[in-house]
């Protein structure tokens, strides 16, 4: 019996052992960033054309926010072809150091909860890059303040203060567009057109990946986006949580039994997205949202 997407047997008769053989690198290197890669290769040994879902597993002390399937993650596979699958990691600094594990797995799109693991694969966590204090800045501001309190006191002895001015409340820019999808796995989603794909397209700016019950929320497009969990669905909350330096967009991970709240900045235009998510539903994510813009 073939299935109707064409790939061969499905059911009880596809059932003759692991469907997949997982090989590569034992162990991998992280740089003084806590950044490093891996080259996986998964093979097709069930006899039958087949599309393979490609997962990392996280070994203990790991998370899973730290590593990426770089492209695709689903795949699909020849009789006896392979397919070449490449994990980027990012270790956060707030992870400890030590040693740690993960290892690359595969599952068929028919039994996505049937995963084929392949070997461990170990990495060290460095010690996070301590930061040289910067006393260049203490002199400067030493003399600054030398020279600023000898003329200060001449200018206020021939000068008083204007009364301080009433401060106005920043108004809130006005929102641009509000909707609300139905994330479900591998979907693309660009906010201030509202509209979804599955394969990312110009224009884009979120992604979702959900596997064993949880999922994930990541960033694409130009910039990348900000992006960042807040307490509430505001504008105010979310201009704020954005306002950081440090734009190397970190995963959010998504629970399937609470409501998360997610903010993304759009760095390549002047808006402001906030995501209300979940809990899970049978489908995955309910998402709704609001988008402001500032003329």
């Amino acid at each position: 019996m073939s299935g109707g997407d064409g790939f061969g047997p499905v059911g009880p008769e596809a059932a003759q052992g692991p469907p997949f053989a997982v090989a590569g690198p034992s162990t991998v290197s992280l740089d003084s960033t806590r950044s490093g890669s891996g080259s996986f290769t998964v093979s097709n040994v069930t006899g039958r054309p087949v599309r393979a879902r490609m997962l990392v597993l996280p070994g203990a002390g790991a998370d899973a926010s730290w590593f990426q399937v770089v492209g695709e993650s689903e795949r699909a596979l020849p009789v006896a072809g392979s397919a070449t699958v490449d994990v980027a990691l990012k270790v956060p600094e707030q992870a400890p150091a030590g040693p740690s594990s993960f290892a690359v797995g595969a599952a068929l799109e028919e039994a996505p909860d049937q995963v084929v693991s392949g070997p461990t694969v170990t990495f060290q966590v460095p010690a996070p890059t301590k930061r040289r204090f910067p006393w260049w800045i203490v002199i400067v501001a030493a003399v600054a303040l030398l020279l600023l309190v000898g003329g200060g006191i001449l200018i206020w002895n021939l000068t008083r203060p204007d009364p301080t001015p009433t401060e106005t409340a920043a108004e809130e820019p006005p929102v641009f567009l509000s909707d609300l999808f139905l994330a479900t796995p591998n979907m693309y989603f660009d906010l201030d057109e509202s509209r979804s794909t599955t394969t990312p397209t110009d224009g884009v700016d979120v992604y979702f990946y959900q596997g064993g019950g949880s999922g994930e929320l990541g960033v694409v497009g130009q910039g990348p986006p900000r992006l960042a969990v807040v307490d509430e669905p505001t504008f105010a909350a979310c201009e704020a949580a954005t306002a950081y330096d440090d734009i190397d967009a970190q995963n959010i991970t998504l629970l399937p039994d609470r409501e998360t709240f997610v903010c993304v900045k759009l760095t390549d235009q002047q808006r402001w997205s906030v995501m209300s998510i979940g809990p899970i539903t049978g489908d995955g994510f309910p998402v709704s949202f609001t988008t402001w813009e500032r003329g």
